[in-house]
């Protein structure tokens, strides 16, 4: 998977602020955030590109108006276990909690869910490999927040409410039709195993969400998509639905505001 962009809050705290158990490396701390999956988010988005130095950059942001062209098009799913969406709005009263929601989970300390041990210890140890420290002999360390799921998902749709697209009828599952580009944080944990399957590490990442199911995952905090196809007929206006079945037999789903996607 190329062009990886980290869109997930990345918090600089004092160390004497955070009760939470961290694992430090030299100038820089993971701070772990795990949670249940009891709720599940789609949020449609907007793609900006750049260029630097000859190389493609892509930036994901929340789609802030009603349309969007088919090549800057993307969807976030998120998981967790509540609906931050009305501290959002009290938070900032721009915020609609109607609307959606943002694409990387929103930064708390609040509602977390028993830890996994050997799950942060693989993660760290990964992360340890891969990442560069962000500061070296300062005497502030910079806190690296690493949001996980520790519920098993057994099942992922995506679909539409009332239109028909690529060639399939509203309602019908679209998976085929779409190619994950971003996990964030780039972690996928096979459930039964509680083994890091994919970390920062990792150079390649499920790209299809048959290929992420495969692994008998726990739910990602967050996962970006694109269309892998064509699409016929535009402009459309469309509302796309998520369901998503955690291995307990709980069965969730949420559904975008209509958005209109042109040529």
């Amino acid at each position: 998977m190329k062009n990886y962009v980290l869109f997930m809050i990345i918090a600089v705290i004092s160390l004497s602020s955070c009760k939470k158990d961290t694992y430090s490396g030299e100038g820089y701390n993971l701070v772990f955030f795990p949670r249940k999956v009891k709720n599940v988010f789609i949020t449609p988005g907007e793609q900006h590109f750049s260029y630097y130095q000859g190389a493609k950059q892509i930036d994901y942001f929340r789609l802030e108006g009603d349309a969007v062209t088919e090549d800057q098009f993307f969807l976030s799913i998120l998981s967790s276990n509540y609906d931050p969406r009305p501290d959002l709005a009290k938070d900032n009263p721009n915020y609609d909690p109607k609307s959606s929601m943002p694409i990387g989970y929103p930064y708390s300390f609040d509602n977390l869910d028993d830890p996994i041990p050997s799950v942060e210890q693989q993660i760290k140890s990964d992360y340890d490999r891969q990442v560069l420290t962000y500061s070296k002999g300062g005497n502030a360390d910079v806190m690296i927040s690493v949001e996980y799921r520790t519920t098993e998902i057994k099942n992922l749709t995506i679909s539409t409410a009332n239109t028909p697209l690529f060639g399939k009828p509203a309602g019908a599952s679209l998976n085929d039709f779409f190619t994950v580009v971003l996990y964030n944080p780039p972690v996928v944990i096979s459930a039964p195993t509680e083994r890091l399957v994919y970390g920062y590490s990792s150079k390649e990442y499920p790209v299809s969400i048959d290929e992420w199911l495969s692994v008998s995952p726990f739910g990602q905090a967050a996962m970006l998509l694109v269309p892998n196809k064509k699409m016929e007929g535009l402009p459309l206006n469309v509302q796309f639905v998520v369901q998503m079945e955690t291995a307990e037999g709980l069965v969730l789903s949420d559904t975008t505001r209509t958005i209109t996607i042109t040529e």
